[in-house]
């Protein structure tokens, strides 16, 4: 067994390790298999994720996140995998927390960040992100989907893939 040790990891990052992994086996792993044959994650391990900080973990305080950096999230990602799941637990965990709450974070405005940020830390609010169409690939700027807003809410029109 390879006993590398990582120049960056400190003993606060060793310890996030310890609580992740210990957490992921004991609340998450039991019920892997469950989620991957109904396709989804239940809603309860999204609240019992947040709770743990392992949502939006890089993401400031003030913002519901842990206030962490990048090496919070890799030890994070780290302890989950090495506890038996899939990377992000199948929940897209890395999606919601490293790309929709940044995208939030450096383009939304105060009220946007206040209002969405601190639900998703919390697993209260789930980010998605659809960015592929058929025929486009990821040709971002060959994409034909509209979104035309209606009142307090939008109406999109057009496919999206990989969501």
């Amino acid at each position: 067994m390879n006993n590398y040790k990582t120049p960056w990891m400190t003993e606060e990052l060793s310890i996030l390790f310890d609580n992740i992994k210990k957490f992921a086996e004991q609340e998450l792993l039991p019920d892997s298999e469950k989620w991957r044959e109904q396709g989804y994650v239940d809603r309860d391990a999204w609240l019992k994720v947040g709770s743990m900080g392992i949502l939006c973990a890089s993401v400031p305080e003030a913002y519901g996140g842990m206030g962490g950096n990048f090496y919070h999230e890799a030890v994070i990602n780290d302890a989950l995998v090495k506890a038996g799941l899939q990377s992000g637990i199948g929940l897209g965990a890395g999606v919601h927390s490293h790309i929709v709450a940044h995208y939030i974070l450096a383009y939304g405005t105060e009220e946007q960040k206040n209002k969405w940020l601190p639900k998703m830390a919390s697993g209260e609010l789930i980010g998605a992100i659809g960015m592929t169409e058929p025929g486009t690939g990821s040709d971002l700027q060959s994409l034909k989907v509209s979104a035309i807003k209606d009142g307090d809410s939008y109406i999109v029109n057009g496919q999206k893939t990989f969501i």
